[in-house]
């Protein structure tokens, strides 16, 4: 984190505009994850009536990096004084404009989120993804999937995530369908044995979704 030499009047501006910051609200949903989330419109929505009554503003700026995109957000008081947050790294599998723009908003979101203080409307899991806990058991522990083969770490159930952001949503709520016609309890518990199909499905259709798009 960086900041100007002088940060009180923009420390007073913060507090009072925590202070009247109201929660974002969960407008959006995912149809492969059957959750649902606050989008950046949604957070920008809590936040853009108090920053203005404080004399803030919050840009951001994103660039490109070897591994995905990064996004640096700068929160500014009138008085001249500013704070810098991040940058923050979102990895990306493949540089096309849907991922970078995929990528683009989520990290936005995110680090807007993290440096407003908004609570954002996404779901905690008390650290569980962050530990992730199938990496660090017994790598021949069986999921509850009737082909008993062990379950997909966080890393592939990511892959899919942002796969699944370019996907169809029929597509997604077909492909839901069948993974649990196959037994499988909900996407957490996808196993290695189906992984390298629904990978190959939700590439297909997320490559012929862009297409489609341009």
């Amino acid at each position: 984190m960086k900041k100007s030499e002088n940060v009180n009047e923009i420390a007073k501006a913060m507090s009072c505009f925590q202070g009247q910051m109201k929660p974002a609200l969960k407008d959006s949903s995912n149809p492969f994850f059957k959750s649902r989330y606050s989008n950046l419109e949604s957070v920008w929505n809590s936040i853009r009536e108090p920053l203005c009554n404080n004399g803030l503003t919050a840009l951001q700026d994103v660039f490109t990096t070897d591994n995905g995109v990064s996004i640096c957000t700068t929160i500014i008081h009138c008085s001249g004084q500013w704070i810098e947050f991040g940058p923050l790294e979102i990895p990306i599998t493949k540089k096309d404009a849907q991922s970078i723009g995929s990528a683009t908003s989520y990290g936005k979101r995110y680090a807007l989120c993290a440096a407003c203080g908004v609570v954002s409307g996404d779901e905690d899991d008390d650290g569980e993804k962050a530990m992730n806990r199938n990496a660090k058991e017994d790598k021949s522990k069986k999921g509850p999937n009737p082909d008993d083969s062990p379950i997909i770490d966080y890393d592939k159930r990511k892959v899919l995530h942002n796969l699944a952001n370019s996907c169809d949503k029929s597509y997604l709520a077909t492909l839901y369908s069948y993974i649990e016609s196959q037994g499988v309890k909900g996407f957490e518990n996808i196993t290695e044995k189906l992984y390298p199909r629904i990978l190959k499905g939700m590439t297909q259709n997320a490559q012929a979704n862009r297409d489609k798009n341009v």
